[in-house]
């Protein structure tokens, strides 16, 4: 029984470690903007469970077209996660910077025009794996905060390097 309660112990530590290297404790910081310049993104348009394996599969594959097209990763959802259930319209892709780059077989480019109003929250220092649930939460926080209205057809998530992510929640 002691051997137990030992590891039990150890693996909290080991969890609570990771959870710190990870970035886990960094709090985003919360704004409400207006973008100035459009955003370009290169990917594959997705609708459906995102309990379905091709959802996972678009992932792998903007990864793997990260280092050819040379954009941070992104992905712009189309509808209300909290409303939708399992089932998003989204495009999953890289945010690019140039669009003359010959495209990978099923990628399309998207444009995401200037003038979006959005709550957008930023954290740098944070991997990506638990990036999104500090990032909407206080977008979506910051929202209510703020007496606004939350689009519901414009979420925007991005993740470039050094761990620097960003979700752009829209609002009327």
């Amino acid at each position: 029984m002691r051997y137990l309660f030992l590891a039990v112990i150890l693996l909290t530590l080991i969890a609570a470690g990771t959870y710190v290297y990870l970035g886990g404790t960094r709090e985003p910081t919360v704004a409400l903007e207006t973008t100035v310049a459009p955003v370009y993104l290169a990917g594959q348009s997705f609708q459906g469970a995102v309990t379905g394996a091709g959802f996972g599969e678009l992932f792998r594959q903007a990864k793997d077209a990260q280092a050819s097209l040379q954009g941070d990763l992104a992905n712009l959802y189309l509808n209300d996660p909290e409303t939708a259930r399992d089932t998003v319209t989204a495009f999953i892709g890289l945010a690019v910077a140039d669009t003359t780059r010959p495209l990978p077989a099923g990628f399309r480019y998207r444009v995401v025009p200037a003038g979006q109003r959005v709550m957008a929250a930023r954290l740098t220092g944070v991997s990506y794996l638990l990036a999104p649930n500090k990032l909407y939460p206080a977008a979506l926080e910051a929202v209510k905060a703020q007496k606004l209205t939350q689009r519901g057809d414009f979420y925007l998530e991005r993740f470039g390097v050094n761990d620097a992510s960003e979700v752009w929640v829209g609002v009327k």
